[in-house]
């Protein structure tokens, strides 16, 4: 649970994560502390693929931005047209797209993305 005055849920990387949603800066980067991160991944606020670390924030913004280019597009989007649609790369769309698989925000299939029936 995240309250007031919780140093964790204050976290300045969480600050950072919001500031580039989906170029996000690393860890490592942003000097944070190890420990730091496995309690902001724990409490559900940092989701971390493949290395990068995504916010909650983000993750619901993507969803908020691509739902609907999915509600356009029945037959799926491609990982290009939604790496263009959220204005990064795909050293970040592909962690980012496999926490929205994993989390029933998408599915894939094939090539293409289509959405999940929690988006």
């Amino acid at each position: 649970a995240v309250t007031a005055g919780d140093p964790v849920a204050e976290h300045p990387y969480l600050a950072a994560l919001d500031a580039a949603p989906f170029t996000p800066p690393t860890p490592d980067a942003a000097g944070v502390d190890p420990a730091d991160l496995r309690e902001l991944v724990r409490r559900g606020l940092v989701h971390r693929e493949d290395g990068v670390c995504f916010s909650h924030a983000a993750i619901d913004q993507a969803c908020a931005r691509l739902a609907p280019r999915f509600g356009a597009a029945p037959d799926g989007l491609t990982v290009a047209e939604i790496r263009d649609e959220l204005g990064t790369t795909r050293k970040y769309v592909i962690p980012l797209l496999r926490i929205l698989d994993g989390t029933g925000r998408t599915r894939r299939r094939g090539d293409v993305r289509i959405a999940g029936p929690r988006l």
